[in-house]
């Protein structure tokens, strides 16, 4: 009895796999466009509105989609005490409330439960985290050097930039290097001086490429905590280094974490560097999915957007998710009518001092 019982969703199963008819994955963030796939089918799979799909991956019309391409799956709205919380392999409901301190009755009102049961990948809400006391302070630093300081693009045109940060290594860089050389797309790579001695021949290939070299610190540390004297010299030690192998002393930088006191982006500027930040951060560096990646990015870009990616990590981290994610981000960012291009083209500000 139990193998007739299955025998018609085997059957139907195999016409779904001979007809070519994608299934989604429940609770999927991020889809990709199979052939034969219209937009109303996806977001009837998803159990969103059209025009919430279309909105939310900034498409003009229903009939505007390609295979391959990578559609956003919105989230759920939230009320202000609430988050999104993605179920995992292992988690119980009654597990989820002590992870977020919350009683199991909360998590069965705000979420409609009708039972306990939770499959892989769904989205739950859950109490909101509490408020840091932390004061960003990059409004300030960009009012007062309002030509130095960068989150986005200056372009009202639709334009973007990637950007990657921490390398230079010999295992994601490379791979990255290709994709982009595949793709004829050219980003900007803000180096970390400690990784470069016995990888300059990566360095070497980027600028030989086209790419744009920058300055990401010498060690990583956060510069808000040091002194303009600390940080003058975690600068200029990936400058000395960069410079022998490229013969230019880059006028782009990036803190790492983003952070920069006012005193450090003072003494910064004066030695003839801007400070670029991000307006997109694709969390890459914490992604167990490419699926994470694509929905970080695509969730937030929009004209002028500068993009922020990895191309190397710390020890024992798998940028796998970043490198997997950039064929298709390129992708989809061409059919939604983007243009990449170098980071000075959406800055007014050149990548390398004069005389460099």
């Amino acid at each position: 009895m139990q193998n007739k019982s299955r025998l018609p969703l085997i059957l139907i199963l195999a016409l779904i796999f001979i007809a070519g008819i994608s299934i989604p994955v429940s609770g999927s963030k991020v889809y990709r466009v199979q052939p034969g796939d219209t937009a109303y089918q996806i977001a009837r799979w998803h159990g969103v509105s059209l025009q919430n799909l279309l909105a939310s991956n900034q498409l003009a019309s229903a009939g505007y989609i390609i295979p391959r391409q990578v559609l956003f799956i919105p989230d759920p709205p939230t009320l202000a005490d609430e988050d999104l919380y993605t179920v995992q392999a292992g988690d119980q409901l009654f597990s989820i409330a002590q992870k977020f301190q919350t009683s199991l009755n909360w998590l069965r009102q705000r979420n409609a439960l009708s039972s306990d049961s939770l499959y892989i990948g769904q989205w739950l809400k859950v109490p909101a985290s509490s408020r840091s006391s932390y004061v960003w302070n990059i409004p300030d630093l960009m009012a007062t050097h309002p030509e130095k300081v960068f989150l986005h693009g200056t372009t009202s045109r639709k334009q973007v930039a990637l950007t990657f940060d921490d390398g230079p290594d010999t295992e994601y860089t490379p791979q990255i290097l290709d994709i982009l050389g595949q793709m004829g797309v050219k980003a900007t790579f803000f180096l970390k001086g400690v990784n470069i001695p016995g990888r300059e021949w990566v360095v070497t290939r980027m600028i030989r490429e086209g790419h744009l070299v920058a300055n990401h610190s010498y060690s990583h540390q956060n510069l808000r905590k040091l002194s303009p004297k600390q940080i003058s010299i975690e600068v200029q030690k990936t400058e000395a280094l960069v410079e022998k192998i490229t013969g230019r002393k880059t006028a782009l930088l990036r803190p790492p974490y983003g952070e920069m006191s006012a005193e450090g982006l003072n003494s910064l500027v004066a030695a003839g560097y801007s400070m670029v930040n991000w307006s997109v951060d694709s969390g890459d560096w914490q992604a167990n999915h490419s699926d994470q990646v694509l929905q970080n990015i695509l969730s937030q870009a929009k004209a002028g957007s500068i993009i922020l990616m990895h191309s190397a990590g710390g020890v024992g981290q798998d940028l796998t998710p970043s490198v997997e994610a950039l064929e298709e981000l390129i992708i989809t960012l061409w059919n939604l009518g983007y243009e990449i291009v170098p980071l000075t083209s959406l800055l007014p500000i050149e990548a390398y001092q004069s005389g460099g």
